[in-house]
C-alpha cells in the first residue's frame, strides 16, 4: 500500500478515537450526579416512638418488640433502628441503609457496655 494512504488511514482513524473518547468523556460527566451530603444524627429513643418504629417494622415484614431502640435519622426521618436488648433491627429498604445500620450496632454496643 502507497504510504500516504497509509499516514491518512492512521490520521483517520485517531480523529475517530478523539471525537469518541470526547463523546464518552461528555456522557459520563452528563450521568454523574452531585454527590449530596447525608446529615444523619443517631439518637437513642425509648418505646415513645412505637408508630415510627411500627412503620419500620412494617416496611421489613418484621415485628417491633417492646423495648428501647437506638433509632437513627436521616433528614430527620428514621430509617433505621436497632433493638437494645436483643440486637434485631429495623430499616427501610428503599434508603440505603446498610452503613447506618452498622453505625447503630457499634452504638449498641457502646451503650450496652456504659450500662
Amino acid at each position: 500500500m502507497h504510504p500516504d494512504i497509509t499516514l491518512l488511514i492512521a490520521r483517520d482513524r485517531v480523529e475517530t478515537l478523539h471525537r469518541q473518547a470526547a463523546r464518552f468523556r461528555r456522557a459520563r460527566a452528563a450521568s454523574a450526579y452531585k454527590a449530596r451530603p447525608v446529615r444523619s444524627a443517631i439518637q437513642l429513643r425509648l418505646s415513645e416512638c412505637r408508630d415510627e418504629l411500627e412503620r419500620l417494622a412494617a416496611l421489613t415484614d418484621r415485628t417491633a418488640r417492646e423495648g428501647d431502640w437506638v433509632v437513627a435519622d436521616l433528614d430527620g426521618r428514621p430509617v433505621a433502628a436497632v433493638s437494645l436488648e436483643d440486637g434485631s433491627t429495623l430499616y427501610d429498604p428503599f434508603k440505603p441503609t446498610k452503613q447506618v445500620v452498622s453505625l447503630l450496632e457499634l452504638r449498641r454496643k457502646q451503650v450496652l457496655a456504659a450500662a
